[in-house]
């Protein structure tokens, strides 16, 4: 069912539902005047025989031809009295016999009067004392009238019910259909979006409703998505680009060496360069590998440790002091607390040695002198790391991209590597619920990582 058909019943519905109500409260008004109406003609009748009959003491047959002498007789119209034996004293219109209960009579002795129905009749009792006896007095009729006209305010009513509801309900359809016209548009402009035609949008129209704030939400969508599709492209191309090289080289090399015959020393150089060439397709695959598994999917299963930065620090200087003799890395503490506790964060250990090693051999590699500078500061909710380190900065016009998979500045180009580390430690980063931040300027280049003691949904 589309939204369009949800929406005109609905609406319908609601509509009916109001309009049943409000005819149902008229009718039923009408109904209670009507009748309440004719109960008050029928209970002066009633105090009209009882007065008569009972406290003046008027004959029977003397108040009989009063009473069909008169000229408001009711249709269907029977007066009766009874007395304290439920044996009738006083009847008019035989022939119309009004056949009331000793159950009833006993009730409007009880209750002083009573009104009920009696078939098409409407019957009244209004109870008379006297000295000796209690007496009963019933007016009865029927009102052609009044229930005529009930009748045909309820046909009326039905009727202009059903007009009513379907005027209604072909309103809601025409509204309901203006209503999701822009979506329909919304629609049909999203259909021509391809992933070649990805730089289209929406347009946003100036007014500030639902549509509107649908319309941004979906651009900012396809500008997510036209981002992935751009990363996704330039991964694939510099893949590409950093396997082509090494098995080209190892190619060369192996159809250099079997052109001809050579000597043993020939053969072995060829294959440690073929060896090297290998070293480095294992390590660009370690790293893709290390990449691709790093995702916001898997954060529930992988960040399950306490881990302590200080420890983590420390084991990482005495690492990158170890893989490189000319590398130096200096460990500051603004301030150590009482309880070393505080210096633990949730999330995965290996994942966090992996981004701070791979920032503090950066920061050796690229510096003046070897060497880095590890800064830790701490408050109640984050711990805060800077990784420092003293030479050429990074141009302004890369810093942008410098966490971008496979991007190199021109810094960079000269320098062994394949640009996925700070790419890694970016994702890390952020799958901790955390913040890196880089500035580089005066000779120094500063990356700055802000990662939070407890994390939230």
């Amino acid at each position: 069912m589309t939204i369009r058909t949800r929406l005109t019943l609905r609406f319908t519905g609601l509509v009916s539902a109001i309009l049943a109500l409000a005819f149902a409260c008229l009718y039923a008004f009408c109904w209670y005047f009507i009748s309440s109406d004719f109960y008050r003609r029928l209970d002066r009748k009633a105090d009209t025989v009882g007065e008569l009959l009972i406290r003046q003491r008027m004959e029977p047959h003397l108040l009989g031809q009063i009473t069909r002498l008169r000229k408001d007789q009711l249709p269907a119209q029977k007066l009766a009295v009874y007395d304290g034996r439920n044996s009738p004293v006083f009847i008019t219109n035989e022939q119309r016999p009004l056949a009331v209960s000793t159950k009833d009579l006993d009730a409007i002795r009880k209750k002083k009067s009573k009104k009920f129905r009696q078939g098409a009749a409407y019957v009244t009792g209004i109870r008379y004392e006297t000295d000796a006896e209690q007496y009963v007095v019933l007016a009865s009729a029927e009102n052609h009238y009044g229930d005529q006209f009930l009748r045909r305010m309820l046909v009326v009513l039905i009727g202009l019910f059903g007009v009513i509801v379907a005027i209604v309900a072909f309103s809601g359809w025409l509204y309901a259909g203006e209503v999701l016209r822009p979506i329909q548009r919304m629609e049909q402009q999203l259909n021509h979006i391809f992933p070649n035609t990805l730089q289209k949008r929406l347009p946003v129209r100036a007014d500030n409703d639902e549509i509107s704030r649908l319309s941004t939400t979906i651009n900012r969508l396809l500008d997510r998505i036209d981002e992935s599709f751009r990363l996704q492209r330039m991964f694939v191309a510099n893949v590409s680009h950093e396997l082509k090289n090494p098995l080209t080289q190892i190619s060369s090399q192996l159809e250099v060496a079997l052109l001809n015959r050579r000597e043993s020393a020939v053969y072995e150089q060829t294959i440690r360069s073929v060896l090297d060439d290998v070293g480095d397709l294992s390590t660009l695959t370690r790293e893709l590998l290390q990449l691709s598994q790093v995702s916001q999917a898997s954060a529930v299963n992988l960040l399950t440790d306490s881990v302590r930065l200080d420890e983590v620090i420390w084991d990482i200087r005495d690492e990158v002091g170890a893989t490189n003799p000319r590398y130096e890395v200096s460990v500051y503490f603004d301030e150590l607390p009482d309880d070393f506790n505080q210096l633990a964060v949730p999330g995965n250990t290996a994942l966090l040695r992996i981004a701070l090693k791979n920032l503090t051999e950066n920061a050796c590699k690229f510096s003046d002198d070897g060497k880095a500078r590890i800064q830790v500061r701490f408050n109640e909710t984050t711990v805060l790391i800077s990784v420092e380190n003293t030479g050429v900065p990074i141009p302004a016009e890369d810093l942008p991209y410098i966490f971008e998979p496979f991007y190199r500045s021109r810094k960079t180009a000269e320098t062994r590597g394949y640009g996925v580390g700070l790419s890694l430690v970016e994702r890390i980063v952020r799958l901790h619920q955390g913040k890196i931040t880089v500035q580089s300027s005066d000779g120094q280049t500063i990356f700055r990582l802000e990662l939070v003691r407890t994390f939230t949904a």
